[in-house]
C-alpha cells in the first residue's frame, strides 16, 4: 500500500507545467502506481481549464498560435509518459555505474537548463548512502524494495520529497530484495563527506 504521496502544492505544480521535465516523469511513474493522485491531478488539470475560459481575454503576441501548435507535435520517444506496468527494466534503458560499495547509479536523462537530472538508483539490502542534503529539490519514486531515511520508510510506488533544508541519509531496507529508486533532482548534492566530495565531479552529482 502506497503511504507516501506528492504534496498538493507539487501536485498542483504538475498540473500548471511548472516542473522540470524529470521531476514530471518521477511523479508521472507514481501516477501509475497511484489512481488516487492521478485523479488529483486530472480533476486540478480540469479546474485550471475551467478558471481559463472565465478569464478577460488578452491579446498573444505574434506567432502565438504557430508555436504552440509546433509543441503539440514535440515528443520525445525515449522518455515514455508513463510506462504500465512500472519495472525497473522499463526504465533501465542506459548503464549501470559503480558509485560505492552496493550501491549503482543509471543516468537516464543529463543535467538540463533547468539544472535537473533523472537518474535510477540501485542499493543492495541494508546498505546506506553517505549523509547529504541537496541545493535544489529532489523527487523520489521507489520501483523496487524499500528504504528508510530520516523522513520514514518509503516503499513500492511511495514518493520521498526533499529541498535544501533536507538532510539524510538514506539505507535500503535489510530484506532479500535490492531498493531501487527513480530521482529527479535539481541543483547539486551537498555532501558531509569529504571523500563523497571528491568523487562528485566522477558522478556529475
Amino acid at each position: 500500500m502506497i503511504r507516501h504521496h506528492p504534496s498538493e502544492a507539487t501536485l498542483l505544480a504538475y498540473a500548471a507545467g511548472r516542473l522540470p521535465e524529470p521531476h514530471r516523469i518521477v511523479l508521472r511513474t507514481h501516477f501509475a502506481l497511484c489512481p488516487a493522485c492521478a485523479q488529483t491531478v486530472r480533476l486540478a488539470t480540469e479546474i485550471g481549464g475551467a478558471l481559463l475560459d472565465e478569464a478577460t481575454p488578452a491579446a498573444l503576441s505574434a506567432g502565438s498560435l504557430a508555436r504552440t501548435l509546433d509543441r503539440l507535435d514535440l515528443r520525445d520517444p525515449a522518455v515514455p509518459a508513463a510506462p504500465v506496468p512500472v519495472t525497473v527494466a522499463a526504465l533501465a534503458t542506459g548503464r549501470w555505474r559503480w558509485i560505492g560499495p552496493g550501491l549503482r547509479m543509471m543516468s537516464l536523462r543529463p543535467r538540463d537548463a533547468h539544472d535537473a537530472r533523472l537518474d535510477l538508483i540501485r542499493v543492495a539490502p541494508g546498505m546506506e548512502l553517505p549523509s547529504h542534503g541537496h541545493t535544489g529539490t529532489e523527487l523520489t519514486c521507489v520501483l523496487q524494495g524499500a528504504f528508510r531515511d530520516e523522513t520514514g520508510v518509503y516503499a513500492v510506488g511511495d514518493v520521498a520529497e526533499g529541498d535544501d533544508t533536507l538532510e539524510h541519509r538514506p539505507a535500503a531496507m535489510p530484506t532479500d530484495e535490492t531498493c531501487v529508486c527513480l530521482i529527479a533532482t535539481t541543483g547539486r548534492l551537498r555532501a558531509q563527506s569529504w571523500l563523497v566530495r571528491l568523487i562528485q565531479p566522477l558522478i556529475g552529482v
